[in-house]
């Protein structure tokens, strides 16, 4: 009889470690809304935001609405991106389609932008931090 409650116990002790381990990530796999905060990584910075995404890529700007994760990870949104050089900005900005890929702590985001003379780019960022990107470029 003993036996058998500690092989329940060891039981229910796994059941339990492997609904945590599976538990939600910065987006994880069971869905809900991109963690907020600063991502970065491969020269972009993400800040995610209650109701916004803003990303920053050298002289490159992209803004779209924060996003819910699909269970599988992935996501699909449209927002604006363009290119700001000095004085010269694109205005208004540009419609482009962003995309991505949650895997624990690291977000790979594809940016998709309407304007022919913008190549497709992809970038692989962290969650690291808090905090607003900043636009290197003038």
């Amino acid at each position: 009889m003993r036996r058998l409650a500690t092989v329940e116990l060891i039981f229910a002790s796994m059941v339990c470690v492997g609904a945590l381990a599976c538990d939600s990530t910065p987006a994880g796999p069971s869905g809900g809304l991109l963690a907020t905060g600063r991502w970065t990584g491969s020269g972009a910075c993400l800040a995610v935001a209650e109701n916004a995404c803003n990303l920053v890529v050298g002289c490159g700007h992209g803004q779209f609405p924060r996003v819910t994760v699909r269970r599988d990870g992935t996501f699909e949104v449209e927002g604006t991106y363009r290119i700001e050089v000095g004085p010269v900005s694109i205005e208004p900005a540009p419609p482009a389609h962003f995309s991505g890929m949650v895997t624990g702590s690291r977000l790979m985001l594809t940016v998709m932008p309407t304007v022919d003379s913008l190549a497709v780019a992809s970038y692989s960022v962290t969650l690291n931090g808090t905090g607003t990107c900043s636009v290197p470029c003038v």
